[in-house]
């Protein structure tokens, strides 16, 4: 009985030892106007949980829907989640912290909080990057002309389009004017129509080993999920490995 119980445990944290993470949250952008079609992004919640929470929340409350895409600079990146087809200003919420240290680079189809100068001031205006801007990378270390050392904030990297970079392209393609004190604007509208959360997971500030059903916990379920597991796996191959 006990040798059958050692190998239960050794059986249970070899299985805990390869427990795969929990799927990345999606959100679809419905888009319409000059260009339409559907935007997916996969968003990196184990990287970026404070980034991605905070635009799951601007998308479960409807902020998204019916703005547009502002700011259209082929080459570089489209912005949008902050105003509406007049280019009056929603009110955001708070800003957040700036996660840019995550390791994530501006690659090109990424999507990134957009910021004033001030590092913590990204609140609901994002971007996608239309190719790579390294140059909007967080730098560990930086040096001014006098050869002192900083760091330097770059953008949250939080996601990427997983479908519709074609819908990206054609965004960035479109002409542009100034309007409403702003530069590049499209001379046509492109709408969020609705965006919507289209694959859930939950937002868990830390990674955890054991947590089987990805609720940012490990407890009973957890346990008890993965002892079917292993007993399963047990009677059916005579081994879990």
């Amino acid at each position: 009985m006990r040798n059958s119980l050692g190998w239960l445990i050794v059986g249970m944290l070899s299985m805990l030892s390869a427990v795969s993470a929990a799927a990345n949250p999606q959100v679809t952008l419905h888009i319409t106007g000059a260009v339409t079609g559907d935007i997916v992004l996969e968003l990196y919640h184990d990287e970026a949980p404070i980034t991605v929470e905070n635009f799951i929340s601007y998308v479960q409350s409807g902020f998204y829907n019916g703005l547009t895409f502002h700011r259209v600079i082929p080459g570089f990146m489209v912005q949008g989640g902050g105003f509406d087809t007049n280019l009056v200003k929603k009110t955001p919420g708070d800003p957040i912290v700036n996660e840019s240290s995550n390791g994530l680079s501006h690659l090109r189809g990424t999507i990134a909080m957009a910021r004033t100068p001030h590092p913590h001031s990204a609140t609901s205006e994002f971007f996608i990057n239309h190719v790579d801007n390294a140059f909007l990378n967080y730098a560990p270390v930086v040096y001014d002309g006098s050869n002192n050392a900083y760091s330097k904030y770059g953008y949250c990297v939080f996601g990427r389009v997983v479908s519709g970079l074609d819908v990206v392209d054609a965004i960035a393609a479109l002409t542009t004017a100034a309007e409403g004190g702003m530069t590049d604007v499209p001379v046509n509208d492109v709408i969020i129509q609705n965006a919507t959360v289209t694959l859930n997971a939950p937002v868990c500030g830390e990674k955890m080993l054991g947590d089987i059903d990805g609720d940012c916990d490990v407890d009973l379920a957890d346990l008890a999920e993965l002892t079917e597991n292993w007993m399963a796996c047990n009677s059916i191959t005579g081994n879990c490995n």
